[in-house]
Order: structure tokens, then sequence, then C-alpha cells
């Protein structure tokens, strides 16, 4: 193809600065931003294009792919970074924040050998669903994919080279297999996701993730091949603007979680994202003068860096729950100080030789250029000292459960230091008379659970059904089954919304209770659920658009009581599980306070 930017690709590092500053609003929980987890498949496709079109062109040069050279390049391109972000994480939260440090010391090995993808999958780690602040590395799962990309990916170009001796016949093969393995991994994508649990296993899968690198490969394949694509630039300029303002509309749309991403959503953006790279490619394009403009220009450079110091700091100062503004300022502001340090100090100078260059003086006892020398072993001196550091701590840290640490935290609440329940909290006659008579049906997750024991003493006549890990998606079910039991009471309180979505599981449990019997639903009180804001604007607008149903406001009612819950933030201690009750109760009462109840 013609006319095309040949070295270095003007307008791509912008274009990975519009990628970062997706991930990192995300990561902010700004609403504008609530599909920023796409910057990282705008990062797969850079990839995947950059990767393969080095590869194709050394092909074509010499006849063969120098791997060893390849995996050298990309550890340096890699690994210093992350061994530098890694060690002083590990060695901050050792220092400040022991429960990080025990989550950050799981993901140490796996984030270091390029396989924390998988790690996350086979301990049943989720991206979405949080069980208090996670892990500061978790970020860490697309560097994993991208790394055993680079372990794969070439090893097919290689074969296929050797099979086939023409530059056609190579392309030709290898677009074909590319290209049946981005259907195949988008197929894996779609079957495997659940709507009505985590999408967390086809979020971190190389198998189901791979498509969006492929797809940038594909493209690569096609510019370097003979191929004729017969765009004028204001065409090619209108599809590349045009791809860029979808992707960014599907940014501002749509949850990292929501089903339509799963279902083909992911694909499409890999495509407009392909569509973006092409105009960019064109020489004088408007993307390309657009998104090399100098301050974009410089976060690209800079967005590696920015994209593994990020998400540590975030976590550290603010444990990934929604921050203040200026809050949010000091974590951009210390991302970019720290992204800078680690790629003007460490990353540039080892992508550079310097390293290699020091080995070399050393062993030929050059003495001319003592800078050098004094650069490299300082780098080097660095960058060890930290890794056994933070190896030390990580050996060192006592290896406490989620589930141990709630437990302690449940039972080592302090009594004389709790808040108790709002005094407009505390039960009356009249609603225990009111609500001892009522055969209320509350349909539950773990949070509804650790309170059962309470709302069976205020619903004596009800039914509790609650259960750790509960989906939305059961309620129906559930439901079912004691209307076919012969259930016939007089409500439905529906507790749930903090282990996934809501999506469209209320409206079809409201059209299975008869029109008079009313609907309680509860806001969600869980912070590092990604989705639990979603669900309280859905829960909210689902109670103003119907009639008999009512909002149980756990959310509100329980800010600024930090002591009612343990340290996941969501689930209940003692006087927490009375705040609850209370909240219920309250509302239930004034429903019922004045209809006549057998």
């Amino acid at each position: 193809m013609k006319n095309l930017q040949e070295k270095y690709i003007a307008g791509l590092d912008g274009l990975r600065a519009v990628a970062v500053l997706m991930v990192i609003g995300y990561h902010l929980k700004l609403p504008i931003f609530k599909g920023g987890v796409l910057g990282v498949t705008i990062f797969f496709v850079i990839s995947g294009f950059l990767i393969t079109r080095l590869l194709l062109q050394e092909l074509q040069k010499t006849n063969k792919i120098d791997l060893k050279n390849f995996w050298i390049k990309r550890i340096k391109r890699i690994w210093p970074a992350l061994i530098l972000m890694v060690s002083v994480t590990v060695i901050v939260c050792a220092l400040f924040n022991r429960l990080l440090l025990s989550k950050a010391s799981q993901d140490y090995i796996s984030v270091l050998l390029g396989y924390n993808n998988w790690y996350q999958i086979f301990n049943n780690i989720s991206y979405f669903d949080n069980g208090g602040a996670p892990s500061p590395l978790l970020h860490c799962w697309s560097l994993a994919i991208e790394t055993q990309f680079y372990l794969i990916f070439p090893l097919i170009i290689i074969i296929i080279a050797k099979l086939k001796s023409t530059k056609k016949e190579r392309y030709q093969v290898l677009s074909i297999i590319t290209t049946v393995l981005i259907i195949v991994s988008s197929l894996l994508m779609m079957i495997l996701f659940n709507p009505n649990g985590d999408p967390s296993r086809v979020y971190y899968g190389l198998d189901t993730r791979c498509f969006s690198l492929l797809v940038g490969a594909l493209l690569a394949i096609i510019v370097e091949s003979d191929i004729k694509i017969g765009l004028t630039k204001p065409a090619n300029d209108i599809i590349g603007i045009i791809s860029l303002i979808c992707v960014c509309i599907i940014v501002t749309k749509v949850a990292g979680y929501d089903a339509f991403l799963y279902k083909g959503g992911y694909l499409l953006t890999s495509i407009l994202t392909a569509f973006v790279i092409l105009s960019i490619l064109r020489k004088q394009s408007m993307l390309s003068k657009f998104l090399s403009i100098p301050v974009i220009d410089w976060l690209g450079k800079l967005s590696y860096s920015i994209y593994l110091w990020h998400y540590p700091i975030i976590i550290l100062i603010s444990g990934g729950k929604t921050s203040s503004w200026y809050i949010m300022l000091i974590e951009v502001i210390l991302t970019l100080v720290l992204a800078s340090a680690s790629y003007y100090l460490v990353e540039t100078p080892i992508r550079r030789g310097i390293l290699s260059k020091t080995v070399k003086m050393l062993k030929d006892k050059i003495q001319k250029d003592q800078r050098v020398i004094k650069k490299g072993i300082t780098i080097a001196s660095v960058c060890l000292a930290l890794l056994i550091t933070s190896s030390l701590c990580v050996a060192f840290v006592p290896k406490e459960t989620m589930s141990k640490q709630i437990t302690q935290t449940t039972k080592t609440q302090p009594k004389k230091k709790q808040t108790p329940a709002p005094q407009q909290s505390q039960p009356t006659l009249s609603q225990e008379e009111v609500c001892s008579k009522l055969n209320i049906f509350v349909i539950g997750d773990s949070v509804a659970l650790g309170a059962s024991s309470k709302l069976q003493e205020t619903f004596p006549q009800g039914k509790i059904d609650a259960k750790v890990s509960r989906h939305c998606s059961d309620s129906v079910d559930i439901l079912q089954a004691a209307l076919n039991s012969g259930w016939n009471g007089d409500g439905l309180i529906f507790s749930l919304g903090t282990n996934g979505p809501v999506y469209d599981f209320m409206p079809k449990v409201r059209s299975m209770l008869d029109a008079n019997k009313p609907m309680f639903v509860l806001s969600v009180h869980a912070p590092y659920q990604s989705w639990s804001d979603d669900n309280n604007a859905k829960i909210k607008q689902f109670v103003d658009e119907n009639d008999n149903v009512y909002l149980i406001d756990w959310a509100s009612y329980s800010e600024g009581h930090p002591d009612w819950f343990v340290k996941d933030e969501t689930h209940l201690t003692d006087t927490g599980i009375d705040a609850f009750n209370n909240c219920i109760k309250e509302k239930v009462f004034s429903v019922f306070k004045d209809k006549k109840v057998n």
C-alpha cells in the first residue's frame, strides 16, 4: 500500500493517549468513562498491528525472523518498567497497607512471569466484583495477554514462512489463519459469556481476548501486502474520524460488564480501531495531525508507564472507590510524575541499550565514558535492590484470606466505638405489630443472608431466601418455585444487586407478582463493585416507573456509617445488621401501616 507512513507513525502515540485516558477515567469511576475498559482493546489492536508489521518487515528483508532478538526487545520494553512499578508498589504496601500487601503478594509472581490473566481465572478473581479494595496489581492481566501473544504469534509466522516461499503465498495463508482465529476467539467470547454471572472469565482469557490483537495483526498483513485500497484522502479522513467517534460513543454509553461488549461489542471496537489506525497511517491525514498535537503525543509516549502506575496509585489512595475531584487530581498528578520518572530514567535508557553498553565497557575495561558506566550501574542497582526488597516483602507476608479478614473484623469490632442505628430507626410497638403479621418474601444475597436471623424475627410469618454470591437472574426461578409451592404472601423484598448487574430481572419479578402486592427493592451499598452505581440508578428508575414498587434506600441510609460494615464495606457488622433490619422495617411499615393485615 502506498502513501503510508513507514517507520515512525505520527498519530499512533496520540491514539495510545486516547486509550490510556479511557482506562484512567474508568478506574477513577468517572461516569462519562463507564466503558473505559475499551481503552485496553485499543492497546491490543495497536500492539497486534505494530508487532506483526515489524515481524513481516524483518521477514521481507532477511527472509527470516530473529526470535531471540525479538523477545529480547520485548523484554527491554516491558519488564524494566514493570519490575519498577511492581517493586515500588509492594514496598509501599508493606509500609502502609498490610491488606493490600497481602493481595499484591498473591499476584506478584504471576505478574512478573506473564501469566497473571490465567492466575485470575483459575483463582476466580473478578475484575468487576471485589470484596474490598482490589489488588493494586490487578491491571497487569492485560500485559500477560500481550506477553503470551508475543510468544505464540511470531511462531505462527515463522512456520508459515517455512512452508511457503513467496510473499504472496505467505500473506494469503497468514491472512486466512488470522481471520479464522479472529472468528474463533470472538465466538468463544460470545459462547462462554454468561449474562447472569460475572464476565471475568471471558474478560481475562487469552483465548477470548486475542481477537483484538489479531485484528491489528490482520491490518498489518493487509498494509504490508500489495493489496490496493482505493480510498481518497477525504474518504480516508471521514472513515477514521467516524470510527474514532463511534469508539468514544461506545465508551460513554456501555459499561464494562454490559452484555453488548461480549456479544460483539469488543470485536466491533477492535475493527473500528483498525479503521482509525488505517486512517492515521496515511501521510498528512487529519487524524494523524490531530493526534500528533504535542501534549497528546507526549501522553502517548508515556502511555505504557501511565498505564502501569495509575492503578496502584488509585488503589493506594482511594481504594478504588469514587473520590472527590481533588483526590482524583492528586492521583493523576502522581501518576504523571511517576510515569515520567519511569520513562525518562529507566525505560528509555534501557531501551537504548545502556545496560549492554555498560557491560561491554566493563568487560573491555573501557574507562573513557564514566558517565555511561555510572548511569548503567545505578539503574541496574536500583532495580535489583527494589526487586530483592519487594521479593522479601512478599516472602514474609502472612497469606490471610479475605474470608478470614472479614471474620476477624466482625469479631473484633469494638462495641463502644460503634455508632448505634439512628434514633428514628429504633423499632416501635406499632412497627413490630404490623411487621409480625406480614407474610413477606425476602430474596437476597450474602448481605441479606448475614441479616437473615434478624429479618426472620421481624417477619416471623415471612420467608427469607438468601444465599452467598447470588445473582439477580436467580430471583425469577426462586419466586416461580415459591409460587408453585403455594406462596401467596403480602409482598416481596428484592435485596440483590451486590454480585452483578440487575439487567431486566426486576421487571420480570414484578410481572410475576399480583398487582396489589407491593414489591420493595433495596439499593446497593457496595463501593468496590463496578456496577453498584449503575445498579442503583436502574433500581431508582424502575421504582419511579412502576406502580406499587417501593425503594428501600439502603445506600443512602447507610452513608456515613463505616462501622456498620466489615472491611469490604458491603457485608454487615452486628450494628449494621440492626440498621439494615430497621431500614427495611421502616419502609415496609410505612406502606402497610394503614392497610388491613390478617
